[in-house]
C-alpha cells in the first residue's frame, strides 16, 4: 500500500506589492526566512528530519545568480540535501509538492521541504544586444514581466478575457467578484484567520526598519464603481488592473512527510494529501484549466466537486475562479452559485498578491487552515499556469 503523505507544517511571508515591503530583500533570503519558520513551526527544529528540498520559481533572474537556486537555499540553511529547482509557471510549488510525494510513494524519500518563491519586484530589464556590443543605434532594454506573455502567443491578461467571454461572463461579474475578494480578505484578516499561515519577516528599507506582517496588496476600501473605471490593458476586452493582481513578492513553504515518519517523530498531521494530478490544454485556455484539471483529479479519486467542503482556485484573474466554476457547475446556475459560495472564502490573490511562484502553497495552506477551524473535511485546490497547465490538490483534514 502507497503511504500516505501529510502536511506537518506550512507558513508563508505576507506578500508584497510590487517595489513594496519585501522588493529590496533578495528573494534568497526571503525563501530563507520563509523555510526557517516552517522548519521550527512544530516547536522544534526538524531541519535535521528532512531528506529532500523542492523549490518552485518562476523567474530565476531575480536572485543574484539564477541557477539552481533551490540548492543555494538549502545550503543557506545549512542542508546538505539533494535539491530540486522546479519551473512550470504558476505551477511550480504544486508540482514540487506532487513530486515529493512521488518520492515518498516509491521509498526514496520520507520526509521533504517544498518551498516557493517569488521576487518580481526585483525582476531585471535585460538586453541579449550588449552580450556581442552595439556598435550603433537604439539598445532594447525589454521588461519580462510586462506584459506577461510568451513568443508567438498572446498576453495572459487577453486569453483570460477572451476565456470570460466564451463562457458569458461579462465585465460586471469579473469587477464584482475582484472587489468581493477584498471584502473577505478584510473580514478574514480581522478575525485573525491568517495567523496560522503568516510568517512576519523583519524589514529595512532605505532607511526604515519594521516586521512586514500583513499582506500589502488588498484594498478593501474600494469599490466596484471605482474598478470599472480602471482602462482595459493589453489589448483584452475586459482584464483590468482591478481584476487581476499584482506583480507581488513573497514566499511560501510547506514540510510533508510520510504519515509513519510524522507519528515516529510526534509530529502533528494538519492535513493529508489525497491526490494529486497536473495536466495541459489548448495554450490559450488558462482561465479553464483549472476546471480541467478539477475534473481529472476527481476522475482519479472517484469523488464529485459536491464532495469538497471548500475550493481554492487561484486569483491569476478574477476569470479564473469565474469560468472554472462555470464549467464545474455543469451549466446550472444554482449550483455555479453553489461553487462560488465555497471558492476563495477568505479572498484570493487579487487581495492577497500573486508572487507567481508562491501561490500555489499558499492557496493549499489557506484552504487547509479553514478546514482546520471548521473542524474537518475536504477540499481542492487549483492553478493555472503559463501556456495553459494546471495543478490540483485535494486536502482532507
Amino acid at each position: 500500500m502507497a503511504e500516505k503523505c501529510v502536511i506537518v507544517s506550512a507558513k508563508r511571508t505576507p506578500f508584497g506589492r510590487y517595489l513594496g515591503s519585501l522588493s529590496e530583500m533578495e528573494p534568497l533570503d526571503v525563501a530563507v526566512h520563509t523555510a526557517k519558520a516552517v522548519l521550527n513551526a512544530p516547536g522544534r527544529d526538524i531541519g535535521a528530519d528532512i531528506q529532500q528540498i523542492f523549490v518552485g520559481n518562476c523567474i530565476p533572474s531575480a536572485f543574484e545568480t539564477g541557477s539552481v537556486t533551490g540548492r543555494q537555499i538549502g545550503l543557506k540553511l545549512g542542508l546538505d540535501v539533494f535539491t530540486t529547482t522546479i519551473d512550470t509557471a504558476c505551477c511550480a510549488p504544486l508540482t514540487g509538492l506532487r513530486m515529493a510525494c512521488w518520492g515518498m510513494r516509491l521509498g526514496e524519500i520520507e520526509s521533504a521541504l517544498v518551498i516557493g518563491v517569488e521576487a518580481m519586484s526585483r525582476t531585471p530589464h535585460g538586453s541579449r544586444q550588449f552580450r556581442t556590443g552595439v556598435r550603433i543605434g537604439s539598445v532594447m532594454l525589454p521588461d519580462p514581466i510586462y506584459p506577461i506573455s510568451y513568443p508567438g502567443y498572446n498576453p495572459v491578461s487577453v486569453d483570460a478575457s477572451d476565456g470570460a467571454e466564451k463562457y458569458g461572463i461579462s465585465k460586471r461579474m469579473l469587477d464584482s467578484f475582484a472587489m468581493g475578494s477584498h471584502l473577505k480578505w478584510e473580514k478574514a484578516a480581522r478575525e485573525g484567520k491568517f495567523d496560522d499561515e503568516l510568517a512576519p519577516i523583519p524589514v529595512v528599507k532605505g532607511r526604515e526598519r519594521y516586521l512586514f506582517a500583513q499582506d500589502e496588496m488588498p484594498r478593501p476600501g474600494g469599490s466596484v464603481a471605482a474598478i470599472e473605471m480602471l482602462p482595459t490593458v493589453f489589448g483584452a476586452k475586459t482584464t483590468t488592473a482591478g481584476n487581476a493582481p499584482g506583480l507581488n513578492d513573497g514566499a511560501s513553504a510547506m514540510v510533508v512527510m510520510t504519515e509513519r515518519k510524522a507519528k515516529e517523530l510526534g509530529l502533528p498531521v494538519l492535513g493529508t494529501i489525497v491526490d494529486q494530478v497536473g495536466r495541459t490544454d489548448q495554450p490559450f485556455g488558462i482561465s479553464w484549466i483549472p476546471a480541467k484539471v478539477i475534473e481529472k483529479l476527481l476522475g482519479r479519486t472517484a469523488m464529485a466537486i459536491e464532495d469538497m467542503d471548500l475550493i481554492e482556485i487561484n486569483e491569476a484573474f478574477a476569470a479564473m475562479p469565474l469560468v472554472s466554476t462555470r464549467i464545474l457547475s455543469g451549466g446550472d446556475d444554482r449550483k455555479w452559485l453553489e461553487l462560488i459560495a465555497k471558492t476563495n472564502v477568505n479572498g484570493g490573490a487579487i487581495a492577497v498578491g500573486h508572487p507567481v511562484g508562491a501561490s500555489g502553497l499558499r492557496i493549499t495552506m489557506t484552504m487547509m487552515y479553514e478546514l482546520r477551524r471548521r473542524g474537518g473535511g475536504m477540499g481542492i485546490a487549483a492553478i493555472c499556469g503559463g501556456l495553459t497547465q494546471g495543478e490540483a490538490v485535494i486536502i482532507k483534514v
